[in-house]
């Protein structure tokens, strides 16, 4: 018989990946070199890694400034930002070093800014009516051009020979053109009758286009300032560009003697249209973008797109912050990115190494998330927002999902495909699917929970259609499970229960054969959030409002623990270490991990910023994943091991160190010594040496050892010696050291070092205290010899 092998409880998680909001308002822009996308979040301006996935400040921030507007130059390095505060930088973004910064002189907002092509002059057009010039080399403003009216949203710059021209697109639906020569308005050009939203240059600058929400293109002589043609595109067009030379489209063949470009908008696919007939020669007709008609949004689907050369793609950015690069044979997708996050209400890992993870957030897409780069899948198909997904653990490649739609899906990702759709739809809730779980064993039934009170169970067939059609589900049992809207489910081990938590302040047990009621646990004074199954005992935990753990008995239903700590409503739960510990996760951010045994919290994780919604583990327990209302999805790792190894390697070298000070010491190697005992931060060591040296020697060798300490290892040795000094039997070596710095550093450098000045001042105290009793001894030896010599020789 086989002794088992003792469960290793886990002590702590360290974070290895996170996927954070880097996109929430404004233009992003894509550096030359197309390794990052430059995008405003928050007031804060970021730069989103492509190839990793990480996100950080592109800038240093200045307290109290929101960044409202940016422009990155062809050269990839300097960078201007726009704060509310109306004070403008200039940064060298390789170094993010700042060059110089100036008030925009702007009353109100930038809004949008452009340079020239030497990098010299920089266009900003405000909320004020106004388009001002710079020179950033030379740092003053060279024009103020008037004329518009409102709200600038387009400004650029045309040189045509000698002349240098300026664009500026306002709220008065006109394009404006100053000769900076001259500093006159040379016309406006009329036609939109909404917002103009760009404006490009064609044939050699010698023609314009200009698109706008007005839904149509206007093509300009910029010569002569004519309008040459208008075409009518039928939809808001937020941009345009010129078709890149490598595109190739299906079925179509380009006309070298005519002029091609893109458009994106409302939409929410890519068009290529023909200036010559213009007509559209081509459509997106596979848009991941395109919503249901049952959608209730009325904005634009697309708000960017733009041509990465770099990158060899077409770039769109959508109205829920994603941004997804097409490739240029038939605008096939390359690569999706999530700018914002939103709300992460679900999370559970997927595929065969746990290497995807499905993420329900505030919208109707399922993201599937490569790790650990974090590149991204949008699964398209629910027609409101997915509050739940659960993975059938003997079957990774098949996912659930229940959604506001009051529908549930099935869904397979074993496909290739960019695009994956749901193959099962499940009709019967009356209302949101608010939970669902999969079995375990290697059946294919599943239970959903919904806000209409009732549970259902549903079964998948065991075969997966050949040819990708929509198929309908019908749930074989259901039953009025609660009062209120259930928020959990979970489904035992051997799938022969079913455990359901809800708002009632109960949950509840039932047999997956017939859903009949087991029995009701009661005790929580608030809402249940979540429950789940012992994977090796029979007990479940719930997790509730009321800031509770609570473990409870499947035999006779009755709790069997209580476990307190959080502060605030406890959101999730799940079981680790084979049933031993449990973490938890609550509404102020807190990650907290349990010794059930001892009824103690052993490990607060503190990363997110506000409500963990969902917190899930790998089947080997290695990782976990955390998501929440900070807009962030956190990996973590078990670091239990590799903190008892790291624990284990300090403790050898420690010791190591402590034979090598030792025998520094014995051979009387006293400047090495004493800078080991200050690495090692050990005070009475150090006093030892000194001391040492003292006696032994004289004063002046302590002086040639401290001559060769470095200005750190000083400042240390004042450290010491402010707790010397505190000890009468110990204060000389330390006034000996003071007297040393005093005397071979300048006042102004000493008072420089880190901490210095207080030292300084907690020493005072006790150096006078010293001087007293000093003091008084020469005084009293003083008095004593005047005795001996009264009382003469006998």
């Amino acid at each position: 018989m086989t002794k088992k092998k003792k469960t290793e409880l886990k002590e702590n998680f360290e974070v290895i990946g996170k996927c954070e909001a880097f996109y929430t308002t404004g233009k992003i822009q894509f550096t030359k070199n197309g390794l990052s996308i430059l995008s405003i979040c928050d007031g804060h301006l970021k730069c989103f890694q492509i190839e990793d996935g990480k996100t950080s400040d592109a800038v240093e921030r200045f307290e109290g400034e929101e960044i409202i507007s940016f422009l990155l130059a062809d050269d990839d390095d300097t960078l201007v930002t726009a704060s509310k505060n109306g004070f403008m930088r200039q940064w060298q973004l390789s170094t993010k070093t700042l060059e110089k910064g100036w008030k925009c002189g702007h009353i109100g907002l930038v809004t949008c800014m452009a340079f020239d092509s030497t990098t010299t002059l920089l266009a900003t057009g405000g909320s004020d009516s106004t388009v001002k010039v710079f020179d950033i080399m030379r740092k003053y403003i060279t024009h103020n051009l008037k004329g518009g009216k409102g709200v600038y949203s387009k400004v650029c710059f045309l040189t045509t020979g000698s002349d240098y021209y300026v664009f500026g697109a306002a709220d008065d639906y006109e394009i404006h053109v100053w000769n900076l020569n001259t500093s006159e308005q040379m016309t406006s050009l009329k036609g939109h009758f909404s917002t103009v939203t760009d404006i490009i240059f064609l044939k050699e600058n010698t023609q314009m286009m200009s698109c706008s929400r007005d839904k149509v293109f206007m093509l300009w002589d910029v010569t002569s300032f004519k309008l040459l043609k208008t075409i009518p595109v039928f939809e808001t067009i937020e941009a345009c560009f010129p078709i890149p030379e490598k595109l190739t489209l299906r079925d179509v063949s380009f006309d070298n003697n005519d002029t091609y470009f893109i458009t994106a908008g409302d939409k929410g696919v890519l068009r290529v249209w023909s200036s010559l007939s213009g007509k559209c020669v081509f459509e997106q007709t596979d848009s991941s973008i395109v919503l249901s008609e049952d959608s209730n949004y009325q904005g634009s689907l697309i708000t960017q797109a733009l041509y990465v050369s770099s990158l060899q793609a077409i770039a769109v950015v959508t109205f829920e912050h994603n941004i997804i690069l097409y490739s240029l044979e038939n605008f096939a997708i390359k690569n999706q990115f999530i700018g914002y996050i939103d709300d992460v209400l679900s999370i559970k890992f997927a595929g065969p190494k746990d290497d995807r993870i499905a993420v329900a957030t505030n919208s109707s897409y399922i993201k599937i998330f490569d790790l650990p780069s974090f590149s991204c899948q949008l699964l398209k198909g629910h027609n409101d927002i997915v509050l739940s997904v659960d993975v059938f653990p003997k079957h990774k490649k098949i996912l659930v999902s229940g959604s506001k739609d009051n529908n549930v899906k099935v869904w397979f990702l074993d496909s290739d495909a960019a695009s994956v759709s749901s193959v099962y739809t499940g009709f019967g809730h009356t209302d949101s699917v608010t939970a669902v779980c999969c079995c375990r064993g290697k059946s294919h039934f599943f239970a959903s929970g919904s806000e209409d009170t009732t549970l259902k169970l549903w079964e998948i067939p065991d075969t997966v259609p050949l040819v990708a059609v929509k198929l309908l589900l019908a749930p074989y049992k259901t039953v009025k499970a609660h009062d209120k809207l259930i928020n959990s489910i979970d489904i035992s081990e051997n799938d022969k229960f079913i455990a359901s938590a809800s708002q009632d302040h109960t949950a509840k047990i039932w047999d997956t054969t017939e859903l009949s009621l087991l029995g009701t646990l009661k005790g929580h004074k608030k809402g249940v959030w979540c429950v789940k199954f012992s994977p090796v005992d029979l007990a479940v935990v719930t997790s509730s409002g009321d800031e509770t753990l609570r473990i409870w008995s499947l035999v006779d239903f009755s709790c069997l623990k209580v476990l307190k700590g959080h502060e605030v409503s406890v959101l999730q739960v799940t079981f680790l270490s084979q049933g031993t510990q449990l973490i938890s996760s609550a509404a102020d951010g807190n990650i907290c991990l349990w010794d059930i045994k001892n009824n103690t919290c052993v490990k607060t994780l503190a990363e997110h910023k506000e409500r963990v919604w969902t917190l899930t583990s790998s089947s080997s327990e290695e990782y976990l994943v955390s998501g929440g209302a900070d807009s962030s999805i956190i990996v973590w790792k078990d670091a239990t091991e590799s903190e008892k190894l790291s624990k284990l390697a300090e403790k050898k070298e420690y010791v190591a160190q402590e034979q090598e000070l030792f025998n520094l010491v014995h051979d009387k190697k006293w400047t090495k010594a004493l800078g080991l005992a200050i690495s090692l931060d050990k005070p009475f060591q150090a006093y030892n040496i000194i001391d040492e040296i003292i006696h032994k020697h004289d004063e002046n060798t302590l002086e040639n050892v401290l001559h060769t300490m470095r200005e750190d290892q000083r400042e240390s040795l004042m450290k010491f010696a402010i707790e010397w000094v505190t000890n009468t039997k110990r204060y000389y070596p330390a006034i000996l050291v003071m007297n040393f710095l005093y005397h071979n550093c300048d006042c102004e450098a000493l008072l420089k070092m880190t901490n210095m000045q207080k030292y300084i001042q907690e020493a005072l105290p006790y150096l006078d205290r010293h001087f007293k009793r000093i003091q008084k001894r020469c005084q009293d030896m003083q008095i004593l010899n005047f005795l001996l010599g009264q009382m003469g020789p006998e």
